[in-house]
């Protein structure tokens, strides 16, 4: 007899613990997933919360009975529809089912991430006891509230603890409680965000956990923080911040990513652009430089050469992966080769935390970019290939961005744990970034040639490359003589003294480099530094007049309200200045940003105003073209100027005329200014030594070091400045300077 039927599967209640527990990796990328919740949901701010946490003297955080962690948001909230359809039940088709309808953004713009219904039973692997608090984005509406308590369930959520039975629950034993009700959390209040009080609105969430699992550290909530200021892709700008409490306090600052993005601009190697559809890649290399690399120009990278051409060298097929956007930058963390490098040991170690990121629809994927993820092989490359046959991983800093409509095959695998591998795609994609990387490495080359050969004429220039060859030719004579005796010792103590003389020369060069910079703050500081004695003076005498009023039986207190106004109106001149002196400090030069030139004139102009007015110098400052915009430092650009107004008010101060001028003509045009005065000139014979170190007719009063720095703060963005010698291209009859910020490169 045959018997038929049908089965309808049910999925066990264990299902959940697999989901949360077992296919998220760690609490940082559960916590993170919910983060990415907030984002979706149009939030403008998530905060995490750790309350009542133990910490111990090495940064543990200890687990106690009544230890919460919370994740709140302003966003949309949800209904109770969406709770009971979509979050109480596992892979929840539900924003599945919105794009396929034709809705893949929300109010905001933001292109929704997840899909597989999976991500929100990451809350599983922080605790087992879970409260949702929310509230839609609708006027009047009641506050959801719903709680799930796993924690009376065994380990494996085989049975009910009270119970003691091996019968197995299945998924839809478990039992959610709710409420639907007045607002009592989700409500209009005032919260402190990032240690400033903010009000909350009237919408969003807020996930609360407790009967805690895991192991929290404090650099693993650090971890946590500096990831979500990576969340979103550096290509967008957003209105999502994100911050982290503990035990009440807010921790971490965005000092260093602020910090990250100063170093970028540091980068001797930069490329940005996009690849198509068949894998060519247009670029911008540094600031101006256009070009493209075809996949045939890549094929010489094995990478490339395997995944689309044939043993003859015939193009296969066309890549899978799609277009994608790109960024790159590459750093020079040799101390000793790099002549305009200024990076710490700080900087060095910040640049090495970061690697090669990837970002789908604005939205980071994990955990593409963390220190210890070698996602592209590089690391690999360089021990089984050849080290020098690839940039290293913790020299390049990068930003990959691609998107679910144009890479539809580059899809997240469910455990949030990078990409899935459909067909040729994920292999596909790599290699492309592989001849990325292939072409930057052979752009770094063509730096490095160009640095030995700027560190040679400036060795011969200043009469270094002789006595350096002759000291490291003795060395290696003495070398070869101990080697010929034998004397073990004597070799090892040759290379004791060989390294510790490398090591003192790159000391020596870094500090040449703050000495550079330090006087040039000297000379600034120098001129403000009148007006600031002047005002300081009269501060102290008006407060020392508030004093004596305070001694008297009866206070004028209209008399002391105008008295108070006054020094707070002295001190906010104070700082106005110091302010104005900040950019010129080492520490604000590495922020780079374009800066009209006529602005930072007449920055230059304010700085000066004083000896300009008590030696009735004329100050003519004009614009020809377009208005000339320079992307650089601010500090860099004052200093130069302020170099170059110092030594025309010197000059024109030692010269016997009425009509003293200084004029500065900026051609946007042509991306030059010239800087002249009508003082008495540089002599012929003194004009090749000009731009030297320790060069000056200034008698005591000079340093030597005005033009000199000039020079080399500009040359480090490529910049040039050259003393004008034909008659015929003055402007005035004194000094002229052209400045030329135009940096295009040309072809070789």
């Amino acid at each position: 007899m045959i018997k038929q039927g049908i089965f309808k599967p049910r999925p066990h209640a264990r299902i959940i613990t697999m989901i949360g527990e077992q296919l998220i990796r760690n609490e940082k990328v559960a916590l993170m997933e919910l983060i990415k919740n907030s984002y979706d949901a149009d939030a403008s701010w998530a905060q995490v919360r750790f309350i009542n946490f133990k910490k111990d003297e090495d940064g543990n955080l200890e687990i106690k009975k009544n230890s919460v962690i919370e994740i709140e948001d302003d966003g949309i909230g949800m209904s109770f529809d969406i709770i009971q359809k979509s979050w109480v039940n596992p892979a929840s088709p539900y924003k599945f089912l919105m794009k396929k309808g034709g809705i893949d953004t929300t109010k905001k713009g933001r292109i929704i991430q997840g899909e597989k219904g999976i991500g929100r039973f990451a809350v599983y692997k922080l605790g087992s006891t879970v409260e949702i608090f929310t509230r839609p984005e609708k006027d009047n509406t009641d506050e959801v509230y719903l709680k799930s308590d796993l924690s009376i369930y065994d380990d494996e959520l085989i049975g009910e603890k009270k119970q003691k039975s091996d019968k197995p629950l299945y998924l839809d034993d478990i039992e959610y409680s709710y409420e639907i009700r007045m607002p009592e959390t989700i409500k209009q209040k005032e919260i402190v965000f990032k240690n400033s009080k903010t009000k909350r609105p009237n919408h969003g969430t807020l996930i609360r956990v407790t009967n805690l699992k895991g192991h929290w550290t404090e650099s693993k909530i650090k971890e946590i923080f500096n990831d979500c200021l990576k969340l979103i892709s550096p290509f967008n700008n957003t209105d999502f911040s994100c911050d982290i409490v503990v035990n009440g306090a807010t921790y971490f600052t965005e000092k260093e990513q602020e910090r990250l993005r100063g170093l970028l601009e540091l980068a001797p190697i930069k490329i940005e652009g996009r690849v198509d559809d068949k894998g060519n890649v247009n670029y911008t290399l540094g600031r101006k430089k256009k070009g493209q690399i075809t996949l045939r120009d890549m094929s010489e990278d094995e990478e490339v050469k395997e995944q689309f051409f044939d043993k003859q060298g015939k193009l296969k097929r066309k890549p899978e992966s799609g277009p994608f956007g790109f960024r790159f930058y590459v750093f020079d963390l040799d101390r000793k080769a790099s002549l305009e490098s200024s990076l710490s040991k700080d900087d060095r170690d910040i640049i090495k935390s970061h690697r090669v990121y990837l970002y789908r629809d604005g939205v980071r994927v994990y955990p593409y970019g963390d220190p210890t993820d070698d996602w592209l092989g590089i690391d690999i490359k360089r021990g089984t290939v050849k080290a020098g046959s690839y940039l290293s991983n913790d020299q390049v800093i990068g930003y990959v961005e691609i998107s679910n409509e144009h890479n539809p095959a580059l899809r997240d695998k469910t455990n949030r744990e990078g990409l899935m591998d459909i067909g040729y795609s994920y292999e596909d994609f790599k290699a492309i970034i592989f001849g990325i990387l292939g072409f930057l490495r052979t752009q770094f080359k063509k730096y490095k040639s160009d640095q030995q050969d700027k560190r040679e004429r400036l060795a011969e220039e200043e009469g270094i490359l002789g006595t350096e060859k002759k000291v490291k030719d003795d060395i290696d004579v003495l070398k070869k003589y101990l080697e010929d005796k034998e004397d073990a010792k004597g070799k090892k103590l040759v290379k004791f003294i060989e390294e510790n003389y490398v090591k003192e020369k790159s000391v020596l060069n870094e500090r040449v480099e703050i000495v550079e910079d330090l006087a040039g703050v000297g000379m600034t500081v120098d001129a403000a530094s009148h007006d600031l004695m002047i005002m300081m003076e009269r501060a102290k005498e008006t407060l020392n007049l508030l004093f004596e009023m305070m001694q008297g039986k009866e206070i004028d207190i209209p008399r002391l309200k105008e008295t108070t106004e006054k020094v707070r109106g002295q001190f906010a001149f104070i700082e106005d200045q110091l302010h104005g002196i900040q950019p010129l400090f080492r520490s604000s030069r590495r922020h780079s940003k374009n800066w009209r030139i006529k602005e930072i004139m007449e920055k230059v102009k304010l700085y000066y105003s004083v000896p300009i007015k008590d030696r009735k110098i004329k100050v003519v400052v004009e614009e020809k073209g377009s208005p000339l915009v320079v992307k650089c430092s601010e500090g860099i650009l004052l200093q130069a100027f302020i170099n170059l107004i110092d030594n025309a008010v010197y000059w024109l101060t030692t010269a016997d005329r009425k009509d003293k001028t200084i004029k500065v003509v900026m051609d946007g045009n042509k991306s030059e200014v010239i800087f002249a005065d009508n003082g008495p000139g540089i002599k012929k014979d003194d004009q090749p030594y000009i731009f030297k170190p320790f060069f000056t007719t200034k008698g005591v009063r000079g340093r030597g070091l005005g033009l000199y720095i000039t020079r080399q703060l500009l040359g480090r963005y490529d910049f040039s400045v050259d003393l004008i010698t034909k008659d015929k291209s003055k402007i005035l009859s004194g000094a002229n300077f052209i400045i030329n910020f135009s940096d295009i490169e040309t072809e070789d």
